[in-house]
């Protein structure tokens, strides 16, 4: 990956590659297959509404740009959304063996998505450090799309669902509007499953006010029910 001033080398986990493969082991095994509860955790999020979701998570395609003498002038790299490597190649494995959940924490924010097939998806890590959640009236910094082919989604969830508003206690904007994420470096939330219930609840609390109550704000069932 390359981005800005850095570069990040990753193991590929395309279909071939050797995590591929020990993921789809791993699926098809006796004890995933007959657990009650299917999660799998990732760090790097198939769909949020925070910014580090942007470039897509895919082999880098370089660009080349020459003058008219046919002197290299500079190096681009798109990033197609259509072959990021998490949608693409792993959720349909993640579907097809029948996990409930998602979980992954990269984005410093709290947001929820539910799959066309009910695969629960939950972003959940907002201590201190947050870029806040993206849309309408903040969105991503994204490169020029003068210079790009690629269209870098600004606004809302890239991979094109819709976040889930918290079913409990929903903390409201300055318009008194409900949001359906939590982006902030004062209040915290951590997110804990209830094994004989298959309920995951999510619960805050403001880090400013140490004795404040810890107040729960969102919840939903995962398993076979």
């Amino acid at each position: 990956l390359n981005w800005g001033h850095g570069q990040f080398i990753f193991e590929s986990i395309e279909p071939g590659s050797p995590q591929y493969a020990w993921l789809q082991a791993e699926l098809a095994s006796d004890e995933f297959q007959r657990a009650r509860y299917k999660i799998v955790m990732l760090h790097y999020p198939p769909h949020t509404l925070g910014g580090n979701i942007v470039p897509a998570f895919t082999t880098p395609v370089p660009v080349y740009h020459r003058d008219d003498d046919d002197n290299l002038v500079d190096i681009r790299y798109e990033y197609p959304k259509s072959q990021d490597h998490i949608v693409k190649y792993l959720m349909p494995l993640l579907e097809a063996a029948g996990t409930h959940l998602v979980f992954y924490g990269h984005s410093h924010i709290w947001n929820r998505f539910e799959g066309e097939t009910g695969l629960q998806f939950l972003e959940s890590s907002n201590v201190g450090n947050s870029y806040g959640a993206h849309l309408a009236d903040n969105p991503r910094p994204v490169p020029d799309v003068s210079r790009y082919q690629e269209t870098y989604v600004a606004t809302g969830d890239p991979n094109g669902l819709k976040p889930v508003m918290p079913t409990i206690a929903p903390l409201m904007d300055d318009a008194g509007q409900p949001m359906p994420y939590i982006a902030s470096n004062d209040i915290t939330v951590f997110s804990i499953l209830d094994t004989g219930s298959g309920t995951v609840n999510s619960y805050y609390f403001d880090t400013r006010e140490p004795e404040s109550p810890v107040v729960k704000f969102d919840q939903f069932r995962i398993g076979e029910q």
